[in-house]
């Protein structure tokens, strides 16, 4: 098995591959700012030099993580920087380009969240009703609230952490599973603690929410994302992978074992993340979810102000976590978003409001520490 977590939670581990690299950008001064905003031609032009530097700060984290490949996008203000580097596939040898897909692992929570503060704005859920109001089986849930769900302090154990699981997993790697199926390997554990009494993350907390969804609306959960968040924001790259078609594209992602790389795309099949992990998306379309969902175009301010209100109360320069949002220190200040893994894939996607920035970074090796590189990445924005 893999050392690093199935599904991690806001960061990728340490990384030993190898690959070669080859690098491709764009620039393009229509993707920055706020959404529908316009640099035009001129914003374009002078956006060029710092497209170049971000590029050549790309090239240099895959090469220093020895990573097969790697895709970014930062927005600032009116400039749009679409880059990558490395590869797409080793065997055979494919360059990667800046709008292939990747797995977007635990993003997916900040989607899942969306849509069940989009109820709540609705009036069809209150964040302090007992799970057991609208989902039966759950261990302790007339004891757990929505809230504590979407905050990862209900104290349910992580699945994906389970010896049971991960047993099951890797005998049957195309096994098809349902939500009752991953619950009941939490349900198998003890509790990390009393609901409310503590902070652990535990992507069983986002199963439980996709049942949430689907019962409270009387919809699949596949089907609100598309209707409420997908196509209203134009993320036509984006899709649930296991529970509608794929979008072509999808690049390979590999882990390290006995010094070889191993192609881990398909390790796992994706119904076993579903809504806590389950997402295939690109740069491009992870940064336009963040900047709308930050900016008021996705949810209401008293929304925002519950998905913003952070675990334990934390000084700003340390990482936080609200209703399926993360805050993190970065250099350009605090930033808002998410990351996570999936097997073969690391990624981050933040927003830095006050800075009117945003970036997204995508790697296909498990192990790639894609938090080092939105750092990276950042520094350049700090260049004069």
């Amino acid at each position: 098995m893999v050392a690093c977590p199935v599904f991690s939670s806001l960061a990728g581990c340490g990384a030993d591959p190898a690959g070669p690299t080859e690098t491709a950008a764009s620039v393009d001064g229509d993707h920055g700012g706020r959404p529908g905003e316009s640099a035009g031609p001129e914003g374009a032009v002078a956006c060029a030099p710092l497209a170049a530097r971000l590029q050549a700060a790309l090239d240099a984290a895959v090469d220093a993580q020895g990573l097969p490949g790697a895709a970014a996008a930062v927005d600032l203000g009116g400039c749009s920087f679409r880059g990558a580097a490395g590869v797409a596939n080793i065997e055979p040898e494919t360059p990667m380009k800046p709008g292939d897909l990747f797995r977007a692992g635990s993003i997916t929570k900040t989607f899942v969240s969306t849509l069940v503060l989009m109820l709540r704005a609705e009036g069809a859920l209150s964040l302090d009703d007992a799970v057991s109001a609208h989902v039966a089986g759950v261990p302790r849930g007339e004891r757990i609230t929505i809230r504590q769900l979407l905050n990862h302090t209900s104290g349910l154990f992580n699945y994906t952490d389970t010896d049971a699981f991960l047993s099951a997993v890797e005998a049957d790697p195309t096994r098809a599973w349902t939500p009752e199926e991953l619950i009941a390997f939490s349900a198998a554990e003890p509790p990390y603690f009393e609901p409310g009494r503590g902070f652990a993350y535990s992507n069983t907390n986002y199963i439980v929410a996709g049942c949430l969804v689907e019962a409270v609306s009387g919809k699949r959960v596949v089907e609100l994302l598309r209707a409420r968040i997908l196509e209203p924001a134009g993320l036509a790259s984006t899709y649930l992978d296991g529970a509608e078609p794929a979008v072509p594209g999808l690049v390979h992602g590999y882990g390290s074992y006995g010094g070889e790389l191993v192609d881990t795309t398909a390790a796992v099949d994706p119904s076993s993340a579903w809504t806590s992990g389950g997402l295939v998306s690109n740069t491009e379309d992870l940064t336009t979810f963040f900047v709308r969902l930050l900016d008021g175009g996705l949810l209401g301010p008293a929304e925002l102000a519950e998905m913003t209100t952070w675990v334990g109360a934390l000084p700003a320069d340390a990482r936080g976590y609200g209703l399926g949002l993360a805050r993190r220190a970065s250099p350009v200040g605090a930033t808002y978003g998410h990351g996570g893994s999936m097997w073969g894939f690391v990624s981050a996607s933040y927003r830095a409001v006050e800075r009117d920035a945003a970036i997204t970074v995508l790697v296909n090796h498990e192990e790639g520490d894609v938090e080092t590189i939105v750092d990276d990445l950042l520094r350049v924005l700090q260049a004069p």
